[in-house]
């Protein structure tokens, strides 16, 4: 493969991020500097001074993978906030550099980190993003706004009133924020707090939507239950995190058909966080579905009849959901929400990078955008199992080949990974 940026594709068949299907290359798919050629005269160029042209007959190119919300920050073998705590700072710096090479060995190559305590992930960004590590392009939201006591408190994002929230917000984007969380709700993870508890009338949410507006931030919300969905989409809030309709009797057990058609009605997206762990629970010893399954699968077929729009995303770094993981998300995505593969993979693609403000960067095969792309042997349209393992994973124009993809998934050092390669 290449040693530079600049290299030709002849001979695939590609998914561009949108289309129902595949199409056969009719002419070569050049790269320069990292980005698709944008014009007939700069492929020209591309082309002619790639080293060679790379034949990949008999594989399909596909855009890179995008989790939209997880965690580098928590050590998914970890079950308390307690223990997250207690891993010493350089630590954490280390392990989450290992699991941001571990993503971007199974395809991920954009992420968006929902919230740490720490602002690790800023510096972890700044160092990917200037070819110092491997690692996924990487959106921060910091430390999450959050009430006294409330979900995830113990980042340090608490706030009494709407001067600090206002402050708050302000410290976030200060600190180099790309996004603003806030928890609408309580959550699982915390310690007193209930999932479908309301945290923010919708007032406070709003105010949190202008403070992050005033310093051209979207809002993505944390959300379980009914209310704190309700709050979230009429704050004008651009991502709801979870969407689980929660009530008294669990998940999924308040579903409320004419909030999703609001829902469905605003410039908004459904970040649902299938996971891997979503799959082990579809059904039980005897192969029947789950209770879990019934609810969460009502619940997402549910939203998707009313036109919701989702993208992928895992809620990485919870007890027991590896970093890596996306994949397995994405096969348990298409079976509780009963989607056909070209709609997880948008969703995975071009969907979420429109909903974090990336169309313009990443998300699709296309010119100007950045190289980012998978060969894979089989189609992920006819199977997503085909995502499971790359041939090579393709970043910002950098090959990652099976062994150097086997190095970062083992948490060693890519042999020859240096600054400005990505």
């Amino acid at each position: 493969m290449p040693e530079n940026k600049d290299f030709s594709i002849t001979r695939a068949r590609v998914w561009r991020g949108r289309s129902a299907s595949l199409e056969a290359l009719t002419s070569p798919l050049d790269v320069r500097e990292g980005r698709f050629a944008e014009t007939a005269e700069a492929a020209e160029a591309a082309h002619a001074q790639a080293a060679a042209p790379i034949d990949l007959s008999g594989r399909v190119v596909v855009p890179g993978l995008i989790d939209a919300h997880v965690h580098l920050e928590l050590d998914p073998m970890l079950r308390t906030p307690t223990e997250q705590l207690a891993v010493p700072r350089d630590e954490r710096r280390a392990a989450m550099a290992r699991r941001a090479g571990q993503m971007l060995a199974a395809g991920i190559t954009t992420t968006r980190d929902c919230g740490g305590g720490s602002h690790l992930e800023h510096a972890l960004r700044g160092e990917i993003a200037a070819g110092m590590r491997p690692g996924p392009r990487i959106l921060c939201c910091g430390r999450p706004i959050t009430t006294p006591g409330g979900h995830c408190h113990f980042w340090g994002g608490e706030v009494a009133d709407g001067e600090e929230i206002d402050a708050k917000v302000a410290a976030q984007i200060e600190a180099g924020s790309d996004w603003i969380k806030v928890m609408a709700t309580g959550g699982v993870f915390t310690p007193g707090t209930r999932a479908r508890d309301t945290q923010f009338d919708e007032a406070g949410l709003a105010r949190v939507v202008r403070a992050a507006a005033a310093g051209g931030r979207s809002v993505a919300a944390h959300c379980h239950g009914s209310e704190g969905i309700a709050h979230a989409v009429r704050a004008g809030v651009r991502t709801i995190e979870h969407a689980s309709f929660a009530g008294p009797d669990g998940f999924g057990t308040a579903l409320d058909p004419d909030l999703m058609r609001e829902m469905s009605e605003r410039e908004l997206w459904v970040s649902p966080t299938v996971n891997a762990g979503w799959g082990r629970r579809a059904t039980d010893d005897r192969g029947a579905p789950t209770d879990f399954f019934r609810r969460l699968s009502a619940c997402l077929r549910t939203q998707r009849a009313h036109g919701i729009r989702f993208i992928a995303s895992t809620d990485a770094g919870i007890p027991g959901v590896a970093h890596h993981d996306l994949v397995a998300g994405l096969k348990a995505f298409a079976i509780f929400a009963d989607l056909r593969p070209v709609d997880v993979l948008r969703a995975a693609t071009s969907e979420s990078a429109r909903a974090l403000g990336l169309e313009h960067e990443t998300g699709r095969i296309a010119p100007g955008l950045s190289a980012d792309f998978l060969v894979l042997r089989d189609d992920p349209l006819e199977d997503l199992a085909a995502l499971e393992d790359p041939e090579w994973v393709v970043s910002r124009g950098v090959w990652l080949d099976r062994a150097a993809r086997r190095a970062l998934a083992s948490g060693e050092d890519v042999e020859g990974w240096e600054p400005g390669r990505a």
